[in-house]
């Protein structure tokens, strides 16, 4: 069972509680808890973006890019550490204020290009004397000695993966499971999954938790749908502007990677999943990393091992895959989001020319990096027409 201890020792690897100043670990100190420091350091780097932000506001309101994935990054930061809390039965809040305004950040923050501030968003109102983020003590842990009820959900080629509600979180969770029958080699992939996803902290990217070798499994963030089962489902209905943010988080994602040396090697509609949240939000989460790559590595074996769902027609072997190759299945995902077709050549206007610069059969004439094409989908400007049918 996950300890308050084992929680705090994975945050220190991250943020240092040394780095606290003075003035902001007084108001975090009256209870001696080993999260002073760690709360200290967060609520002072969060007063720092937003004074920044206040700055901005009186300078054509475009919050800088740096800045906006530093900030990002932080809001992601305290979200893993309210879920790290919860698992080892500590409630974490965060002052009533401060939380709004990290859901107000959530809601325009982009990861590339800078974040336009919109006209909605005051001035800040910054906290310097009281503290804004506040646990309980650790409850008494009750579990079933029953285990949990698993129901099937998906299948892969190595893999089984289940769903099941966990009434001490109040959450759902994946759990994917290697297949009794896999080769000692795919397990190794399948470790690696779970061992390249526990270094990944990004909006973007389905979290995993835990790896129980005896059952040679892991434990994972639940997602409700697949990017294949979303659009078919709602491609009538789904608006223009939400197959551009659902395009922009997909691309972020892969960006993501990309940046970290990482090369998929698998994307599909079925492999970018959709979660849920209430009046119709939605957040794309890329998974399945059984096929990831270090561009520097050589773990495919053979030149003839191809693996994947889409197949780059210019990569002869799994072997040379390369950045241009996830460029082409991102090409190819684009164009389902925005048409709800799985054929190209379907897309016109300004995303067929996405479409078609990404799955071009001369590689020179592809774009240079997945940021390129991030930036060519921010550009982007809905059609006239405004009702769902026209934008597809």
């Amino acid at each position: 069972m996950v300890t308050l201890d084992d929680v705090v020792r994975g945050l220190a690897a991250d943020i240092d509680p040394d780095d606290a100043e003075p003035e902001y670990l007084a108001l975090y100190s009256a209870e001696a808890s080993p999260l002073d420091g760690i709360f200290a350091v967060l609520h002072e780097r969060l007063n720092g973006h937003f004074r920044f932000m206040n700055t901005k506001m009186t300078m054509g309101r475009h919050f800088n890019a740096g800045d906006s994935r530093d900030l990002m990054d932080l809001i992601q930061q305290i979200s893993d550490m309210r879920k790290s809390l919860k698992r080892a039965g500590v409630t974490f809040e965060v002052r009533e204020d401060y939380r709004r305004l990290i859901e107000e950040c959530k809601s325009f923050l982009v990861y590339s290009g800078g974040s336009p501030i919109p006209d909605s968003v005051e001035r800040i109102e910054i906290e310097r004397y009281e503290a804004v983020m506040f646990t309980s003590a650790p409850a008494p842990q009750r579990r079933s000695d029953a285990p949990p009820v698993l129901t099937l959900v998906g299948e892969g080629s190595f893999a089984l993966v289940h769903k099941y509600d966990d009434a001490l979180y109040n959450e759902t969770f994946a759990v994917k499971r290697a297949k009794a029958s896999i080769s000692e080699r795919d397990l190794a992939r399948f470790r690696a999954e779970f061992d390249l996803l526990r270094t990944i902290r990004f909006p973007y990217i389905v979290e995993a938790y835990d790896y129980d070798s005896n059952r040679n499994s892991f434990t994972m963030e639940y997602c409700d749908e697949t990017l294949g089962a979303y659009i078919r489902r709602g491609n009538s209905t789904i608006s223009w502007s939400t197959r551009k943010r659902v395009t922009l988080q997909f691309l972020y994602a892969l960006n993501y990677l990309h940046v970290r040396g990482t090369l998929h090697r698998d994307i599909s509609r079925n492999n970018i999943l959709i979660k849920k949240y209430d009046m119709g939000a939605v957040l794309v989460k890329l998974s399945d990393f059984g096929l990831h790559k270090h561009r520097d590595s050589d773990f495919t074996r053979t030149e003839t091992e191809m693996k994947g769902s889409i197949i780059d027609p210019l990569l002869e072997s799994f072997k040379d895959f390369k950045p241009t190759n996830d460029i082409y299945a991102a090409g190819v995902i684009v164009s389902f989001i925005f048409t709800g077709k799985t054929r190209l050549g379907v897309a016109d206007g300004a995303v067929g020319d996405i479409v078609n610069s990404a799955t071009s059969l001369v590689e020179s004439e592809r774009f240079a990096s997945i940021s390129d094409m991030i930036s060519a989908v921010e550009a982007l400007e809905a059609p006239a027409a405004t009702s769902p049918e026209a934008s597809v």
